[in-house]
């Protein structure tokens, strides 16, 4: 079949399961495929006044398959508009699968890399591939593809993901592999997008940072230069970000410092917008490990709100909610200022069956660092419950409770010197995601909880608290 057969076979396919998919578990402010599997987020670029979202997606079934480009673009970060699958596996180079990339916009074409992939030998064969559009629906496979045929001999058979940007006139392509054990990324640059150079190995890992790097991408923020890789080989899957310094020449990266990007289950594989001034973020949020259930109601995946990072006067990562989330806010449920001493205070049941949730926390920093700050969520229906909070230095999810999800206790430092903490925490009908005053200070959870109604109570130890809280709805707009 020729490329454009391959699409409208997939488009038939996906508007099917789409009729057939439950509502129960579906998100109300977070992107989601219309039906069957997506994971890793693709190609994010602003053009044209939208911004793009592609992402690893498999419209023949909830489960991992072949992977086609699924697509949407959005004005305002927010609401989405499905848009025709951009990419199917058609040629012989890509005949397994069209792996993850990313987009860039030149002299008004947009251009896609990715990696396509094919067996031989019982082994996948990983090249990296490029289509372009003018309208940015409508792409076309470069008849030079694969542009890259082969690993270089400082990488393995592991080789994908390609990420490009452009730096002084001239474009750079950074590919995730790994030799030896250990993770590493590869350097390309080109000057037409068409020929690339390669220049050696970008950065690799220490020992302890995963056996392959996934996902790499790399873009300068503040001073510094930021590189994102999301290792394969570690104790769950996770993203790992490093600040340092790019020399452009040399085609090195050296690192400075580093940490993990969130500390939540379900988080992975993420992704910065190209073309926009602000460092905007969207990441896969789910997880490899463990039980699906949404795989049973013909969908699975979905993407993080959006993040904005940036550097704080000292240097380190922060993370955000992206300012358009403020968007979603519709009818304040509660403004309190309460003062806390060891007792527990009820707040307004989270009705997530038709809308989400947003609750912002205030306290000041030496009170709550000496004790606890924690609001415990009660499914109404199961009994079962979730707890994020505050314990000393630090932000924490706690999952121990609940059957739904992953189980575990994730958590994360917060800045010491902050007089004010706040913590932010939106709820979705299958999603929790947390934020706080620290380096790269966030969790992110899928969560399912039975009856879609949380009962919500806020307690503190450790003596007398003082604690501002507002609780938003959120409205349906995915």
């Amino acid at each position: 079949m020729t490329h454009e057969e391959c699409l409208a076979r997939a488009e038939r396919e996906l508007a099917a399961s789409a009729a057939e998919v439950v509502d129960t578990f579906r998100l109300h402010y977070h992107f989601m495929p219309p039906a069957q599997w997506m994971n890793d987020p693709n190609g994010l670029v602003y053009f044209e006044g939208y911004y793009h979202v592609f992402y690893q997606h498999h419209p023949f079934g909830s489960a991992w398959g072949p992977m086609y480009w699924g697509h949407a673009r959005s004005r305002d970060l927010i609401t989405s508009e499905h848009l025709p699958i951009a990419l199917a596996p058609s040629e012989d180079y890509d005949a397994a699968g069209c792996f993850s990339g990313s987009a860039v916009e030149a002299e008004g074409v947009l251009h896609l890399f990715y990696t396509g992939v094919r067996e031989k030998g019982g082994q996948l064969v990983q090249v990296q591939c490029r289509a372009t559009s003018t309208d940015g629906i409508h792409f076309e496979k470069d008849p030079s593809n694969p542009l890259i045929g082969e690993p270089p001999s400082d990488g393995s058979v592991d080789f994908r993901d390609p990420k490009v940007w452009r730096h002084g006139g001239r474009w750079y392509m950074a590919v995730g592999s790994g030799k030896d054990g250990g993770g590493r990324v590869l350097l390309y640059r080109s000057d037409n997008l068409s020929s690339w150079d390669y220049m050696g190995v970008l950065a690799e890992s220490d020992g302890t940072q995963g056996s392959m790097w996934e996902c790499p991408d790399v873009f300068p923020l503040g001073s510094k230069h930021v590189l994102l890789v999301s290792p394969m080989g570690t104790r769950g899957r996770r993203v790992i970000y490093f600040l340092g310094e790019m020399d452009y020449e040399a085609g090195r990266f050296t690192p400075e410092s580093w940490g993990e990007l969130d500390k939540g289950p379900d988080f992975y594989a993420s992704q910065t917008f190209y073309g926009t001034e602000r460092r905007i973020l969207l990441a896969w949020m789910q997880s490899w490990e463990g039980r699906i259930p949404t795989q049973e109601h013909r969908w699975a995946g979905a993407l993080t709100l959006p993040r904005e990072l940036a550097l704080d006067p000292a240097g380190r990562l922060r993370v955000y909610p992206a300012a358009e989330a403020a968007g979603l806010r519709i009818e304040l449920l509660a403004a309190d200022g309460l003062v806390l001493n060891g007792e527990t205070a009820a707040l307004p049941p989270c009705d997530l069956r038709s809308s989400g949730v947003e609750l912002v926390l205030g306290a000041d920093g030496a009170a709550v660092s000496g004790g606890e700050l924690a609001i415990r969520f009660k499914d109404m229906g199961s009994g079962e419950w979730v707890t994020v909070g505050i314990r000393g230095q630090r932000l924490y999810l706690d999952t121990r409770a609940a059957a739904w999800g992953e189980r575990g206790c994730y958590s994360s430092g917060l800045a010491p010197e902050q007089r004010s903490q706040e913590v932010r925490i939106f709820l979705d009908r299958s999603s929790l995601e947390v934020f706080g005053e620290g380096e790269a200070a966030c969790i992110t959870a899928r969560i399912y909880p039975p009856s879609g109604v949380l009962e919500a109570e806020l307690s503190s130890q450790g003596g007398p608290l003082k604690v501002d809280l507002a609780m938003w709805k959120l409205q349906a707009r995915s």
